[in-house]
């Protein structure tokens, strides 16, 4: 029998040697990770297997930035029923999450906020929409003039 090989990874000398495009699987997008994105760090859930060298020489390659330092969280899972109805307990949330420090000035476009623009923008649009709505009158007046011309005296 063969053993199937795996075009993720494979053993090199003392560690294993990853494809670059295996080892960042998405990166965290929440209200605490766009506010470190501020301050040019970045956070990525990854490969289980990497290392922080592998992290950095693929964040630089995939991006096109000079990393400063990569620090390395294990994230525990939490237990979840499978379904109202059993005592199945299965693990979820496991996995490995990085926190990437870029060189001061550079920043990871695809990722970065966007509020600037969104700011502009609102403004914008609320005084477009002021120009061209007009001005709607209330529901009593639009009774008022509607009333027939014979229950005016009574």
């Amino acid at each position: 029998m063969e053993k199937q090989k795996s075009t993720n990874f494979k053993r090199c000398p003392g560690e294993i040697c990853m494809k670059t495009a295996h080892i960042l699987k998405k990166a965290q997008l929440s209200e605490k990770a766009y506010a470190q994105m501020e301050k040019g760090i970045y956070t990525f859930l990854i490969d289980r297997r990497a290392s922080k060298d592998q992290i950095k020489k693929a964040v630089e390659a995939q991006f096109a930035t000079k990393v400063v330092k990569v620090n390395v969280l294990n994230k525990l899972g939490k237990s979840k029923r499978a379904s109202a109805r059993s005592r199945k307990q299965i693990m979820t949330g496991m996995g490995r999450k990085a926190l990437v420090f870029l060189a001061p000035g550079q920043k990871i476009e695809m990722l970065s906020p966007k509020r600037e623009a969104v700011k502009k923008m609102t403004k914008n649009s609320k005084e477009a929409k002021e120009e061209t709505k007009p001005k709607e009158e209330g529901l009593l007046s639009k009774i008022r003039k509607s009333k027939p011309e014979g229950l005016e005296g009574k």
